[in-house]
C-alpha cells in the first residue's frame, strides 16, 4: 500500500487508475541506500527507473581529470534515470545517495511493459524530459556565461519552482545542503557561494527563513537576475 500511495503522488503516475497503480506497484522493488552509495555510473547499462522515496540523490558527470560537475539534485517524489529506459542506451550521467535514502525501483522490463500499455504515461515523461533538457541547456549557459550570483540565483529559482512552497511573505526555499555542497553543484568555489548569498541577502531577493530554509520574498526579482547579472561580482 505504502508503495501504491508513493506512486500516486508522482505525477508521472498520477493519471493512472487504481486498479493500474495497483499493478504497477506490484512491479516495483523497495530499496534503502546509505549516504554516499552510488545508484549507478555513467555508461553503465541502465537497469530500470528509480523513485526517489526519502532521501536525495545527486546527479553528476566526472571529467577525465576528475573534477565534478553537478547536474541536478533530486529529492522526494522524483524520479531518476527515465532517459535511458526510452532510447535503450546507458546512463548518461552518475547518481549517488546524498542521504540515507530509500527508492521505489522499477526494473527496465516492468516499466517497459508498463509505458507500452499506458500510452499517458509515456507522454508524461517525454514532457518532464523536455523540461529537464531545457533546465539543463539554461544551466549550460548560465555555468559559462554568468557570475556566481547568476548561478547561485538559478539554483534557488529552480528549487522555488519545482518543490517551493508558497507563504503570504513569499516562496520558501528547503535548501538541506552545505555551501561546500552548494559550490559543487554550481561550479563555484565556497567563498564566492558565501559572497554571492550575501549579496543577494543584502538586495533584498533572499531571506534566511529557518536552518536550511530561504524565503524568496519576491521569485520574478529574483528571475530576473539571470539574463543581466553583471551587477553582481562575486568570481
Amino acid at each position: 500500500m505504502a508503495i501504491k500511495n508513493v506512486l500516486r503522488g508522482i505525477p508521472l503516475f498520477a493519471g493512472l487508475d487504481d486498479a493500474s497503480l495497483t499493478r504497477l506497484a506490484g512491479r516495483c522493488v523497495p530499496r534503502r541506500v546509505p549516504a554516499g552509495h552510488v545508484l549507478f555510473t555513467a555508461g553503465e547499462s541502465c537497469r530500470g527507473l528509480y523513485i526517489i522515496e526519502s532521501g536525495r540523490v545527486r546527479i553528476y558527470r566526472t571529467s577525465p581529470e576528475g573534477k565534478m560537475q553537478v547536474l541536478h539534485v533530486e529529492g522526494p517524489g522524483r524520479p531518476v534515470a527515465e532517459l535511458p529506459l526510452f532510447d535503450g542506451g546507458p546512463y548518461p550521467a552518475s547518481a549517488i545517495a546524498i542521504d540515507e535514502s530509500r527508492f521505489i525501483f522499477l526494473p527496465r522490463d516492468d516499466f517497459e511493459h508498463i509505458y507500452r500499455t499506458h500510452p499517458d504515461i509515456a507522454q508524461a515523461i517525454i514532457r518532464e524530459l523536455g523540461r529537464r533538457l531545457r533546465h539543463l541547456v539554461h544551466v549550460a549557459e548560465t555555468l559559462a556565461f554568468r557570475d556566481v550570483a547568476a548561478r547561485l540565483a538559478l539554483l534557488i529559482v529552480d528549487y522555488a519552482e519545482r518543490t517551493g512552497r508558497a507563504t503570504p511573505s513569499g516562496v520558501v526555499v528547503h535548501l538541506e545542503r552545505t555551501q561546500d555542497e552548494i559550490a559543487v553543484e554550481i561550479g563555484a568555489a565556497r567563498e564566492s557561494v558565501s559572497r554571492a548569498l550575501k549579496q543577494l541577502r543584502r538586495r533584498g531577493l533572499i531571506c534566511p527563513a529557518g536552518r536550511h530554509d530561504i524565503l524568496v520574498p519576491d521569485l520574478a526579482q529574483l528571475r530576473a537576475l539571470l539574463p543581466a547579472a553583471e551587477p553582481f561580482a562575486a568570481r
